[in-house]
């Protein structure tokens, strides 16, 4: 009897997680296996030509913090596709990179939310695109501090902190 017991929690826990929402599959997935720790909202306003992201995770008390990124996958309807940064603090903008965005927001801590202009010329046509948010912390000098936060010292010293599970967005 308790052994039925048992199976039936388990099978309605399975149930629940694998119909849940995305800040319940984040967290899950967060859990075990150390990847996504939080949930972002993004919606595409078509009118305006721009990508919405909001999140309410913070990085208060959390030392070296050196910015947000934004990535995206450019393929449409490709959800394993190759994340790249499509926005971030300073210009990452390199020459294989096919859309980056400047926006200075993303170096404050107290940012919650952004907002990136594009449309499905900027991509690869209309679809669905799938979004997350990281949080960049600068690494430490020799002597255990800190580095300061610069666009050199970004691209060469610092590392992801943060990750948060991916948000489907249709593009059109």
């Amino acid at each position: 009897m308790i052994g039925s017991m048992k199976m039936k929690i388990i099978f309605l826990t399975i149930c629940f997680l694998s119909i849940g929402c995305s800040y319940v599959m984040d967290s899950f997935e967060g859990a075990i296996m150390n990847r996504a720790s939080f949930s972002i909202d993004a919606y595409y306003d078509e009118s305006a030509g721009l990508l919405n992201i909001s999140w309410t995770e913070t990085v208060s008390g959390e030392e070296g913090f050196a910015g947000y990124e934004v990535y995206m996958i450019l393929e449409p309807w490709n959800e394993f596709g190759t994340y790249e940064v499509i926005a971030a603090r300073f210009n990452l903008q390199t020459s294989s990179s096919r859309f980056f965005q400047t926006i200075g927001s993303l170096g404050s801590s107290d940012t919650n939310s952004v907002r990136i202009n594009v449309s499905p010329t900027d991509l690869n046509g209309e679809g669905e695109y799938y979004v997350r948010l990281g949080f960049i912390q600068i690494g430490k000098d020799e002597n255990d501090n800190y580095r300061t936060v610069n666009r050199y010292n970004y691209i060469n010293y610092s590392s992801l902190s943060k990750i948060s599970g991916y948000q489907a967005v249709y593009i059109h």
